[in-house]
Formats: structure tokens, sequence, C-alpha cells
């Protein structure tokens, strides 16, 4: 068993640490509390992160990309979120789209794709699932034909007819290339009758809305898309009709994982400030840090994120094995390390006491970008229910190897 990083996962992890320091740490603290959320797409970062790779990290080295395993995306969304968890999300959201670009689409797809997204420094891709009527239930613990998801797409002649809505949609208002949902018969599950497309930006028919404003991961959009008769080449279909539960199970196996350490980033740096703030602050006449009561919040938070960061780490290897129980680790990791996440800026909240709510200190905003992923890529409480109904449709020896 070997717990060490490989030489290339450290190189990238340094090149990551390096692009904050460089870029984000000075900037950040004014740019989170820029007004508008169109003016705080941080275009200038994208671009400097694509230069380095950091953009196309996921995508296959025949394209000009460095096809990086989950791991690698896990250690690097860590150390991006570290610095800002909305940028972190930004350039996750292009990897978790990669493993689609490279596993999904057929020859013709990526050759028409492909390309033309990495030679864009500015492009991103998005997925639109949720919708107004459809959150975390769109995710599969809840499939009934009754389920509200209303995206609707009709083949006529050599086109589908995309008809619909979604909201909160990540990247949703920035992509140049979409990845969207739809049902094609109403009367059947969505597990039965849902499909992906592949939708450029300037699809007519399709139109990114505008922008959810938003207390947390403030640099990265939420947008809210539109179709009306959006005219999709039949050819932009990805694998086939009915073919969304394979997309997710065998294609995005690890996102849960990737999405666990962009959370872990934020109580990861909550966390270090803290400690930081511990060491210098003088209260009772010594050091925050010699008290007790400090000593042992802190204490309990390198156990946590240290516990937390080996669970992604082995919901990530597993996913690069394409081991079948994968998906149920990402889930369970994903809970535990936007738990665990959150409890660690509390904990920061409390070392700092009143300064805590200051500007002048960053825990205020690691503690409103933290609560983000309680809810977002699913709410915790239905990616409990979906892992523990797989684990009752296994053994737990199959699962956990007891």
């Amino acid at each position: 068993m070997e717990f060490a990083l490989t030489k290339n996962q450290e190189k990238w992890k340094k090149i990551a640490k390096e692009f904050v320091e460089k870029y984000i740490t000075p900037e950040v603290s004014r740019r989170d509390r820029i007004e508008n959320a169109k003016d705080r797409i941080p275009w200038d970062w994208i671009v400097e992160a694509d230069k380095i790779g950091l953009r196309t990290l996921g995508i296959s080295k025949k394209y000009g990309g460095e096809e990086a395993d989950i791991l690698t995306l896990c250690v690097v969304g860590e150390e991006l979120a570290v610095g800002d968890l909305g940028f972190a999300v930004i350039m996750d959201q292009c990897w978790k789209m990669a493993h689609l670009f490279s596993d999904a689409m057929t020859t013709e797809q990526q050759e028409q794709f492909i390309p033309k997204f990495v030679s864009d420094p500015e492009a991103t891709t998005a997925i639109g699932v949720t919708e107004p009527g459809a959150g975390s239930d769109h995710q599969g613990y809840y499939d009934e034909p009754d389920i509200d998801y209303r995206t609707t797409a009709v083949l006529e002649n050599n086109h589908y007819l995309l008809n619909g809505e979604k909201h909160y949609i990540s990247n949703g208002s920035m992509a140049k290339l979409y990845f969207i949902v739809a049902r094609l018969d109403p009367s059947k599950t969505l597990m039965e009758s849902g499909a992906v497309f592949i939708v450029p930006h300037d699809t007519p028919g399709f139109k990114a809305m505008g922008f959810h404003e938003k207390s947390s991961q403030r640099l990265a959009t939420n947008g809210k898309l539109k179709f009306e008769n959006c005219k999709v080449p039949k050819e932009n279909i990805l694998l086939g009709e009915g073919k969304l539960g394979e997309l997710r199970s065998r294609y995005m196996r690890g996102s849960k994982a990737e999405a666990a350490a962009t959370a872990l980033g934020v109580g990861r740096a909550a966390y270090e400030y803290a400690f930081d703030y511990a060491k210098n602050r003088k209260q009772g006449g010594k050091k925050i840090i010699e008290q007790q009561a400090v000593a042992m919040m802190l204490g309990e938070s390198a156990m946590k994120l240290d516990s937390a960061r080996l669970q992604i780490y082995k919901a990530a290897w597993l996913a690069d094995q394409g081991h079948p129980t994968a998906p149920v680790h990402s889930l369970l990791a994903k809970v535990n390390a936007s738990e665990t996440a959150f409890e660690a800026c509390k904990v920061a909240s409390e070392v700092l006491g009143g300064a805590s709510i200051m500007y002048e200190h960053p825990v205020e905003k690691y503690l409103r970008d933290a609560t983000s992923f309680l809810h977002s890529d699913g709410t915790n409480q239905m990616c409990l229910l979906r892992a523990v109904r797989a684990m009752a449709n296994n053994s737990h020896d199959e699962v956990f190897g007891f």
C-alpha cells in the first residue's frame, strides 16, 4: 500500500499552489466583493490557468491536454480551492466534462468539439441538469414518470428539438460548451428516457438568461438556461437515447470525489489561517494555541481534514481503477469532506472570535464558501440515501472489503 503521491502529482500540486500564491491570494478578497456576478468572472485567471495547462488538465494528450487521472484532479482541485472555491469549481467543471470528452464521445464528436475547446483559452464547460422543479431528486433516488423534469427532446428529421429551462447551473452563463440533459418520453422515468446532448453556446434556440446572485463561490457563476425549439443535430447525442444512467455510472464515477476535494480545500484554508492566528494571538498571558480549548479544537480539525482527504484519495483511486463501488465511495467522500470543511470553518471562527466576521480576515468568506457544498452537487442527505441504497444492493464486503 503506497500513500505517497507520484512525482507527476507532486508536480501539478506545486504548479497549482504557485498559481494560487501568484494570482489568487493577492486579489481574491477584493474580487469576492465585486457587486455584479458578470464582473466577478475571473477571465484573466482562466487564461493564465490555460497557459500552464490547468484548464485542460483532464483533456486527452492526443488533443493537447495532460490526461490527468481523477486522483491528480483531486490533488490539484484542493490546492486551487485553498485559494478560492469559486475558481476551483470553474476548473473542476471543465475537468468533469473532460471525462465525457475522452470516454463517452464518438471519434467524430471528439474531432468536432475538443480541438475548438482546447484552442480557446477562455472556454469552459457546463452540464445542464438541475431545473426549477427538479433538484437533487434528478440524481436517481426518486425516478418515477411524474418527476418534475420538464426539459424535453423530440427527434425531428436530422435534429432534436430541445425545450425547457435549467437553473443554478455551474458555469451556466459563461461556458462555451454545454452538456444538456433532456427527457425523450415524459411517460417514462428519467433514467429510461433521459439523454445528454452536446450543445455549443451559440446554438440557435439556446439562451443563457443570466446569473443567480449568491453569497458563496462568488467568482464562479450559476446561470439560468432556456431552450426554445433549440435545434441540436442528432449526431450530438452522447451514447444514445436513454443512456443518462450509464453516463453517470460509467463515465462520471469520480465526479463526487473531485467535488469533495474542492470542498476540503476551503476547510484546509480556514484551518491553516486559524492555526497561524493562534500561534500569534495572545490572551491570558500566553499565545492562544497554548490554551487547551483552542489546541483541542485545532487538533480535532487537523484529524478530521486528514481523514477526509484519505477518503477522497481512496474514492478517486477506485474510480481510476474502474472499480464498481467507486460511486458509493465518492458519495460518502463528498458528504464527509463538505461537513468536515464546514466544521473546520466554524472552528476557525471560534478561534478568531469576534475578529472572524471582519473583512480584514478571510474566515467569514471561508464559512460562506463551505456552506455551498452541503447542498451543491447533490444535497448531503440525498448522497447518503443513494449510498445506502447502493450498499443495500451489495454486501458490505463488496463495498468496503470487510
